[in-house]
This record gives structure tokens, sequence and C-alpha cells, in this order.
């Protein structure tokens, strides 16, 4: 059953070894837009995290059994969690005063750097392949493409509206390498760099739990708390399904009662 699943879904993949982790998530998104039974019950988080689940073994199987060259595309895949769930976790934000004390404590490169993943709301590894090619600063914009071993989805390629605070940061850092963030010679940041550098800064700033998935909450979180309509946002953060952005807007009395203080009788007329 978990295996005809798998093949009518991802029918224009021949060979097990060729089925990658985005495949995996495509997967997951297609299955969970299903109906089962009678009633058209959609298929729950569960049933598709345990059918992951299996295919994960099997994987483990064809490598360790059958000798077949390849990484675990499950190993590394992340359990849908159900609906209720979702709206009563919100993602981990930085405070204002958290990203002051953090961007205070840097050197030039990593306030940059960090600056950047504040005010684009970009992936790790999306900042990591960022290319001064993909950067148009007469125009305040990035495009992110895709380049040698780094294949963006067609909904993850996608442009980004830069603020001048951010255009202004980028225009004074040396272009020494093809990427806008490089290795003292020139090449891509290692894989853990940036998170080294981030905990080194946090621990000098005293900021606890910093992470570099949470600069890409805080700038979704602020993108909602100052109007941005939430179709926007899913285009902004490069999330095929709205449901992921929509985890941004779990209840807070705080931006309820502002909103509501913004409701009368008669408009205020603006200035």
């Amino acid at each position: 059953m978990v295996l005809g699943h798998f093949e009518r879904i991802l029918v224009s993949k021949k060979y097990v070894d060729a089925i990658t982790r985005s495949d995996i998530d495509d997967y997951k998104l297609a299955r969970s837009r299903e109906t089962i039974g009678p009633l058209k019950h959609p298929v729950s988080p569960a049933t598709v995290n345990f059918e992951v689940t299996v295919m994960k073994a099997l994987f483990y199987y064809l490598i360790r059994e059958r000798g077949i060259a390849m990484e675990n595309p499950c190993a590394r895949s992340k359990p849908l969690r159900a609906q209720k769930e979702r709206l009563k976790r919100r993602p981990p934000t930085y405070t204002q005063t958290e990203t002051e004390k953090i961007l205070a404590a840097c050197d030039v490169t990593d306030r940059a750097l960090f600056a950047t993943l504040l005010l684009t709301g970009l992936r790790k590894e999306e900042l990591g392949h960022l290319a001064w090619s993909d950067v148009d600063l007469d125009h305040a914009t990035l495009r992110l493409t895709a380049k040698e071993g780094f294949a963006p989805k067609d909904y993850e390629e996608r442009e980004i509206p830069l603020p001048p605070d951010l255009v202004q940061i980028l225009d004074t850092l040396p272009r020494v390498s093809t990427w806008v963030f490089s290795s003292r010679k020139g090449n891509r940041l290692g894989r853990n760099e940036m998170l080294r550098r981030l905990k080194g800064v946090a621990k000098i700033a005293g900021v606890k739990h910093a992470t570099l998935h949470k600069f890409r909450h805080t700038y979704a979180t602020r993108l909602l708390e100052n109007g941005c309509d939430i179709v926007t946002v899913q285009h902004l953060l490069g999330h095929s399904d709205i449901e992921t952005t929509r985890e941004y807007l779990s209840p807070d009395s705080g931006l309820a009662r502002k909103a509501v203080n913004r409701l009368a009788l008669v408009p205020k007329k603006s200035k």
C-alpha cells in the first residue's frame, strides 16, 4: 500500500537512488492534499508520517543490505504536525532587543551576514549560495537562482526586495569573491560556519537559544505584524504551502489589542 502511493506520486523517478529529500517533501505535500474514504477525509499527518517511516526503513535496507550507494532521502525528513498542534506552536523569534544586541556584537562581515538573514528571510543554504550576480543594489532586489550544487525548487526561486538599511550594508562589503559571503580563500562558507559564528556572537551579546532559522521566523513574523498579506509573505519565504506560512499567524493578545484599537465608528483621516 505505502509503496503504491510512493510509486504513484513519484512516478517520474525510475530508480530508487534518484529519489532525493526534496522528492520526499513533495510526496508529503501531495499526500496531505489527498482524501480517503467515502466521506473524503483528508489524509492525516500521522498517516503521512507513518508512510515516510516505512520508506525510511526500506531505504536503509537497500543501502545496508543491498549495497545501493545513496543517502537515505527520508533520514532528515521532519514529521508533519497535526493542524491543532501547528496552531498552538508559534515559531520562535528574536525580540528587537535581541537582534540589536547580536548585531552590536558583530564585526562588519558578520553584521552584514546576520542582517541579511534578518531582512530577507533566506534559509542558511540559500544565503550560502548567494552570489553577487544575484544582487541588484541599484534596484534594491536580490534573486534566488539555481547554481552548481544548489537547485531550489520552482516555488523557491524568487525575487526579494531589499530594505534601504540592507542595501547600505551590502554596498559597503568588499567584493572579494563570487559569493556575497565567503571564506578567507573566497570559497563558499562551510556547512556549519554560519552557526559557529552566530553562537560566538550570541554568547558575547548574552542572547540565549540563538539559531540561524530564527532570523527567518523573525522576518516572517515582523512582515505580518506590519500588515503584509499572507500570500505575499508566502512568496517571499518560498513556501509551497500557505499553511506553513499560516503558522506565523497564531493569536497574540498584544497584536489583537493593537488591531482592535484601530477600529472606530468614524475612521480617522490619515495625515
